[in-house]
């Protein structure tokens, strides 16, 4: 048995620092605790500084931090998202790493390039550079304001007097800023060796069954484990709604004004998470071409059989497909064919296109709220139920 117990988000230099820290710990919650720490980090300063500053709350600035739903969704919302659901992400993965080889589908002669695939991948990700350039790249002073373009003109928690940072927007674009874009790039980070390794599956010989109930040869738990990404896809839509709120409630946009942004983003994000299983195509393409050939030679076998034994009289053939005293053997082998030639060329089905699409979607919907009143929407949806 392969070596196959690995774990795209158990290894790298962060890790190792909690090893060494003593965080790693079998009765400790480790992905709560690190998400209250670095949520405690980003968030509570800013608090405490805008409560000083009197723009927590209140009218003394066009925005106050508890009025700034871009803030807060982002480092309220996607940042504990994103360290929270990073467990149940890794055992799912894991466990589709595992069903490669223990489910028969690498070829006897190519578990050793198997096992190399997944010591490559341990190696990458264990090397400390990808992890050092993601926090070099999430330092970068990529943005002089945590608003868009359209909302630096006016007084906020972060600037009091636009272009002049308050404490608060000093920690946010030194500390906070970059803490959640590091998060976010570990995750892109883990997502493209995951890609990788795919690419590298899709190049092994593997033994795919065509008539598999999945449709897939075998391979839909694949479609399964992609789901686990669909975290960056809630991150990104919890950012988005902030943003498209704030857009709303300072810039005068309308929700019509929004829809299309919206809906882009969701369909957009959506295909580029589901992208990655395009590549096991050509095997799967492959597998369904050469079973179809197979099983229309022996379709067109059988039928003959069964012409032999029911339309002419003749005696069956012991050693056919088709018993003369079973003739359901026929329907059967139907059934089979037809689920092969059903087989799709992708490991994706509708279930994992809707649960993307919800996973993008629906963190979108407090734009409702903001669009029209509690009183309003329960009074539509009453006219419409009544």
């Amino acid at each position: 048995m392969s070596k196959d117990n690995l774990s795209l988000m158990r290894g790298g230099a962060v890790h190792r620092f909690l090893s060494w820290s003593g965080a790693l710990r079998p009765r400790l919650s480790l992905s709560r605790f690190i998400a209250v720490l670095v949520v405690g980090i980003a968030f509570v300063p800013l608090a405490v500084w805008s409560a000083l500053n009197g723009t927590l709350y209140g009218e003394q600035v066009h925005m106050p931090l508890l009025q700034d739903y871009s803030l807060l969704f982002r480092l309220l919302g996607a940042l504990p998202v994103l360290i929270l659901s990073a467990p149940l992400a890794d055992h799912l993965l894991r466990a589709a790493i595992r069903q490669f080889s223990r489910g028969g589908f690498v070829r006897t002669d190519d578990l050793g390039q198997f096992q190399h695939v997944l010591d490559v991948a341990k190696r990458r990700r264990d090397a400390w550079l990808p992890e050092v350039l993601a926090l070099v790249a999430a330092f970068l002073p990529l943005n002089s304001s945590p608003h868009l373009p359209e909302l630096t003109h006016l007084s906020s928690w972060a600037a009091v007097q636009p272009g002049t940072p308050s404490w608060a927007g000093t920690w946010f674009m030194h500390v906070s800023a970059p803490l959640f874009r590091f998060i976010a790039l570990l995750w892109a980070w883990r997502f493209l060796l995951w890609v990788w390794m795919l690419w590298r599956f899709s190049r092994l010989q593997l033994d795919l069954r065509p008539p598999h109930p999945d449709l897939a040869g075998g391979l839909a738990f694949l479609g399964n484990a992609q789901m686990r990404f669909a975290t960056l896809a809630i991150a990104g839509s919890l950012i988005v709604c902030g943003a498209c709120i704030n857009h709303l409630l300072y810039t005068g946009a309308t929700f019509a004004s929004l829809r299309l942004l919206m809906c882009g983003y969701v369909v957009s994000v959506s295909g580029l998470l589901l992208a990655p299983l395009l590549l096991m195509t050509p095997p799967m393409l492959r597998a369904k071409r050469h079973a179809l050939g197979k099983y229309s030679i022996l379709g067109h076998r059988a039928i003959s059989h069964f012409d032999q034994r029911w339309k002419r009289g003749e005696p069956a053939d012991k050693s056919s497909l088709i018993d003369s005293d079973n003739s359901s053997a026929l329907a059967d082998f139907a059934a089979v064919y037809g689920t092969v030639a059903n087989m799709s060329s992708i490991p994706i089905n509708r279930r994992n296109v809707i649960g993307m699409l919800l996973a993008a979607a629906l963190p979108l919907t407090p734009l409702v709220f903001f669009v029209m009143s509690l009183d309003e929407l329960a009074s539509k949806l009453f006219s419409i139920l009544v």
